[in-house]
């Protein structure tokens, strides 16, 4: 038993050792992202959550030229509705995501959104390493062969092989890192996130030589989101080593766009901030808060992206791909992390 006990790390256990820089200016960094055919200004996603991702949300983002995937914690009929306002304000179905779930009304909803227009879709579940999330990509391939597929969460990448080789276009790998969820501590498992971005990293490329190696003409890069416990641009930076785009929630929660009214409160203003499973009543795993307004989307994003580029220039990377080429990471003790922050002063 003892055998089977793993190390796992956390963002906040790492950090990545500068590197040599050719990089002459921030504004020179490509952080585009490209997956076949579809390609993205930049590689953050807001998170499918009932109170980060609704119509304006996704609108916003998709103004930015990134991806917007719609939450599922609404009726049907919402879900047609905002998709066909969307598309036709945006112009850009290829954009646009919807979430959808594993029983069988959601074969039903996959097919009226496609009938909308809709030609991309995130299988959206807590435990994605099951028989339900891959039965539905099965399906999805099957019954619509060109619709583009996400699915998850994921947390080991022998799970995210499963869901890869069952027909799933991208892989969106987190259990338990987001500042709502309790999973970890309602269920006992999960894998602390940058661990589990290596493991399907790991993964990801032994399946690159795979394909490589048969003699058809298949070409597959298996792309992966690193969705949750993003607390900063850093945690971004050090995501993207492994991953091909980040999934924020907390950051954008409070923003403008997100649903829900704005709260007062002995005169500051918050919005609520809820976890994707708090609307169940026999099943909770996410927790339900309040944060402090934002502001708009697109001024956190900018902060986002331009530690991003700072990030990447001290990696003396170009691009994204450049990014994943051989990082150097050194593991910080607590007195590290306090080091890291600042210290030893009254911020103001």
């Amino acid at each position: 038993m003892i055998d089977r006990i793993k190390d796992g790390l956390c963002y906040d256990d790492v950090l990545l050792q500068p590197q040599y820089s050719s990089v002459k200016s921030r504004s020179e960094i490509d952080i585009s992202v490209k997956w076949g055919m579809l390609q993205f200004s930049h590689p953050v996603i807001p998170a499918n959550m009932k109170t980060v991702t609704g119509v304006d949300m996704a609108a916003a983002i998709m103004d930015t030229g990134g991806l917007a995937i719609l939450h599922r914690f609404m009726p049907i009929e919402d879900q047609v509705k905002a998709a066909h306002s969307l598309i036709k304000i945006e112009n850009n179905a290829m954009h646009l995501m919807m979430s959808v779930g594993v029983k069988e009304d959601d074969k039903d909803n996959i097919g009226l959104l496609y009938r909308a227009g809709v030609r991309m879709i995130c299988i959206d579940i807590a435990h994605g390493d099951s028989v339900q999330c891959i039965d539905m990509i099965k399906w999805i391939r099957q019954q619509y062969s060109y619709i583009f597929i996400v699915a998850g969460n994921v947390a080991t990448g022998q799970a995210a092989a499963r869901l890869w080789k069952a027909g799933a276009n991208v892989v969106k790998v987190g259990v338990g890192p987001g500042s709502l969820c309790t999973t970890r501590i309602e269920t006992g498992n999960g894998v602390p996130q940058l661990s589990a971005l290596i493991d399907v990293a790991k993964v990801r490329d032994d399946l690159i030589l795979e394909y490589k190696n048969e003699e058809s003409n298949v070409s597959r890069v298996f792309p992966f989101i690193a969705d949750g416990g993003i607390k900063n641009a850093g945690d971004i930076v050090k995501a993207l080593c492994f991953a091909d785009m980040v999934m924020v929630g907390n950051l954008f929660s409070g923003c403008d766009e997100t649903p829900g009214e704005i709260l007062s409160i002995d005169g500051n203003k918050y919005k609520q901030y809820v976890g994707s499973s708090t609307h169940k009543t026999n099943h909770v795993e996410g927790v339900a808060a309040i944060v402090p307004t934002k502001g708009k989307m697109s001024e956190v994003l900018t902060k986002l992206l331009e530690g991003l580029r700072s990030g990447c220039s001290y990696q003396g990377s170009k691009n994204l791909t450049e990014l994943k080429d051989n990082p150097v990471f050194m593991r910080i003790t607590s007195a590290g992390l306090r080091e890291s922050h600042p210290h030893d002063v009254k911020v103001i």
